[in-house]
């Protein structure tokens, strides 16, 4: 695992040795980016940390300041050595806490980008989808970027969202929502 693009291009980052995180794949990842590379990106939430892989990327692509959320401490432990080994550390928020509380508690005025990659298969993205779409977070120029399994199925409305377009990647989606009153 490593950031793709920007300026820390090729630094490899700290991953887990537990199964049941599961990173973005690079090739997936690089193919999310050129979705999104004309997107403002200056505001940017991973909402499902993790490994803190996408919102480090968002950095190393210009991003000014990204909030890295999850409800997993060892999450945050290796975000927190992965923002350290990229120099991103001033720029980053980490919460410990789940997509609920961020949404309806922590976000702190409205985000350009929203990475919403969740385990896949057990419905958090559709409930995190469904936040999202009911609070004010998403810019109006914003995007949201959920990853899931390319055998889920996902709504084309969601509150304020829409379903711009979906890419198969083998065995994985990448679905980009926007608002509904966003003007293309």
């Amino acid at each position: 695992m490593r950031v793709v693009g920007g300026s820390k291009r090729g630094t490899l980052l700290i991953g887990f040795d537990r199964e049941e995180v599961r990173p973005t794949l690079d090739r997936v990842k690089e193919s999310m980016f050129n979705i999104i590379q004309f997107e403002k990106m200056d505001r940017v939430v991973d909402l499902f940390a993790g490994t803190g892989q996408l919102g480090i990327e968002c950095l190393s692509r210009g991003a000014k300041h990204a909030v890295f959320c999850d409800n997993a401490p060892q999450s945050l432990d290796i975000v927190r050595k992965n923002l350290k080994k990229t120099g991103f550390e001033s720029s980053a928020r980490l919460l410990l806490c789940d997509y609920k509380r961020f949404l309806k508690y922590e976000a702190q005025g409205e985000y350009d980008v929203i990475f919403v990659d969740p385990p896949y298969q057990i419905g958090l993205s559709d409930r995190a989808l469904k936040q999202i779409g009911s609070h004010p977070v998403l810019a109006k120029d914003g995007v949201v970027v959920l990853e899931c399994s390319r055998e889920e199925t996902k709504a084309e409305e969601e509150g304020n969202l829409i379903l711009r377009r979906r890419y198969d990647y083998g065995t994985v989606s990448v679905l980009i929502y926007v608002r509904k009153d966003r003007e293309d």
